[in-house]
């Protein structure tokens, strides 16, 4: 199968992005006249391609995978297998987390809080939504597996380009579940498998059955299209952030109409330069993004009760704190989930070296 070396690149931007979302480390910082909770809003817009790219990119490596073995059914229950696994181990570390988090700050380890929240993690909801808890960021497992699965029912059906269209449909459907709430509003998240997920994931494994063509197309368009269409791009989906959410009084910002040219633009990109970042540390890093994404919310959360523990929380509000942590959750997420991984490679097979994926990724290409 082709390598494509430069989506290792852009899952390590997309990562970033998303910690960047999550930590809101510039949310309480003041210097001088700069309002560090708009400073905040502005870079997380900037940030929101993040988890489409990761539905592109998933779906597009999904397709090339699965296409170019003899046995696509076989691949398909390997690959959810894993991601419901990986779904089940971290949804049970952070719902443990999260009791213990709750019976320290309520005093008791039975009470009304930690009932109610054992009850929250007793519903349907957790099978396409998740927990919104320290564990808030794992719909992201659930809704791939969900993506995913209908995908390759309609690539087995060889209803690809239906799926495609249906998914676009439900997708500016779900818009107004977002910033275009007054046209319409949906009276549930929008952010799940079937309005969000199913779109992306659907689009990248159709570029994915079709990637010599699109890689061809992709080819084709100048760099410097790229260099001025891509900034382009996230501004107009700034300035609809700022037109749905302060006049239209929208919702929600997940995602924005303008997220899908940028997301295609920022693909597309990648597809002409694949071998961009090829042997690099950044590289490195992207191939092993699943690890700081289940534990960065764990290292932010452990943060916060550190400094409100030492108090230190007027820290947030100095400009370092807004530069540097971001990078520290990121860096320190991928470092401990590889130790992790290692003491579990001892743990369970003492007698073999440790194979780090990313070795392994290359020894297969």
């Amino acid at each position: 199968m082709k390598r494509y070396h430069s989506i290792d690149l852009g899952k390590f931007f997309a990562m970033l992005g998303i910690v960047f979302i999550h930590a809101r480390a510039f949310e309480a910082v003041q210097v001088g006249e700069m309002d560090g909770g708009q400073l905040d809003t502005v870079l997380k817009v900037f940030a929101r391609f993040s988890v489409p790219l990761f539905f592109l990119a998933s779906g597009f490596l999904f397709s090339m995978k699965e296409n170019s073995g003899e046995r696509p059914f076989h691949y398909f229950l390997s690959y959810i297998k894993k991601i419901i696994f990986l779904y089940i181990s971290w949804f049970m570390i952070y719902a443990l987390y999260d009791y213990g988090k709750i019976a320290w700050e309520s005093g008791g380890l039975i009470n009304q809080q930690t009932h109610e929240y054992v009850s929250s993690l007793l519903t349907r909801e957790v099978f396409v939504y998740g927990v919104s808890n320290t564990q808030y960021h794992l719909w992201f497992l659930p809704a791939l597996i969900w993506a995913t699965s209908i995908v390759f029912c309609f690539q087995r059906l060889q209803a690809a380009g239906v799926l495609l269209t249906v998914s676009f449909f439900l997708h500016l459907l779900g818009l107004t579940g977002q910033g275009y709430s007054q046209l319409y509003e949906i009276p549930f998240n929008t952010r799940d498998p079937f309005f969000f997920g199913l779109f992306y994931v659907s689009l990248g494994s159709f570029i994915g059955m079709n990637d010599q063509k699109f890689e061809e197309l992709a080819s084709r368009i100048s760099g410097s299209v790229y260099a001025v269409a891509i900034p382009a791009l996230f501004f107009m989906q700034l300035l609809e952030r700022t037109w749905t959410m302060e006049q239209l009084a929208g919702n929600n910002e997940e995602y924005f109409f303008f997220t899908i040219p940028l997301s295609l633009a920022i693909l597309a990109a990648l597809l002409k330069y694949r071998n961009i970042g090829k042997g690099t540390f950044f590289n490195k890093i992207g191939r092993n993004t699943i690890g700081i994404f289940v534990i960065h919310p764990l290292i932010i959360s452990l943060c916060h009760l550190a400094l409100a523990a030492l108090g230190l929380q007027w820290w947030k509000q100095h400009i370092l704190y807004g530069v540097l942590f971001v990078p520290f959750v990121y860096f320190s997420s991928y470092f401990l989930y590889q130790w992790l991984q290692a003491g579990k490679q001892r743990f369970f097979h003492p007698g073999k070296g440790i194979q780090w994926e990313e070795k392994q990724t290359l020894k297969k290409s």
